[in-house]
């Protein structure tokens, strides 16, 4: 089965649960086929990111409490989320609220940032606010995709008749452009100094 008409078909399903627990894990492309069949009628715009914004933030806050509260466990010892959290530590160390806002938007580290902000001395209160405000922005972005392709496609192939066409263009099209904006971000945190107060 196609990925695409397997997540139509997820969501057609499971509606709210299937948006909630996709998005305790990546969940763009999930939330990209939500929205679509919100602009169809089938599902309710509001309760869809309601139910992206909680998995989303429940996700980061995990990742956080097991980067605070995983000395001496095996996820301190793993060769393999060190080497990943050892990538985003310069980002991280420099611009942590920073961090905790945008890397919703850095496709690839969004789990080992918040495990990485975890062991910064960023308090557990300013993680959440911050990290929240960041979720909200996603959702509202990615949200705004599905909505705005799903009236392009209407306009191009009518009343929706082939989603099992539609919906691959758009969420290939939407990840290229999200991946390739999330390296240029990474890129632009790594090379810009942080600013110092005056």
């Amino acid at each position: 089965m196609e990925l695409s008409p397997y997540l139509l078909h997820l969501v057609e399903t499971y509606g709210y649960l299937a948006v909630f627990l996709g998005s305790l894990f990546e969940g763009d492309a999930l939330l990209l086929v939500a929205s679509f069949l919100a602009y169809l009628g089938k599902l309710d715009l509001p309760i869809v990111m309601l139910a992206a914004f909680f998995g989303t933030w429940l996700s980061d806050v995990i990742w956080f409490m097991l980067g605070r509260y995983s000395h001496n466990t095996w996820l301190a010892r793993s060769e393999f989320l060190n080497s990943l959290s050892n990538r985003s530590a310069d980002i991280v160390g420099k611009r942590p609220r920073l961090m905790a806002v945008s890397m919703r938007f850095m496709y690839g580290l969004r789990m080992v940032i918040p495990f990485s902000l975890g062991k910064t001395p960023m308090s557990t209160s300013s993680f959440l606010v911050y990290n929240a405000i960041g979720v909200w922005i996603w959702v509202f972005v990615f949200t705004a995709l599905g909505y705005f392709f799903a009236t392009i496609a209407e306009t191009m192939f009518g009343r929706m008749k082939h989603l099992e066409i539609i919906l691959p263009i758009i969420i290939v099209t939407t990840l290229l452009l999200f991946i390739y904006a999330s390296h240029i971000i990474e890129y632009a945190l790594k090379i810009y100094p942080k600013r110092e107060p005056k």
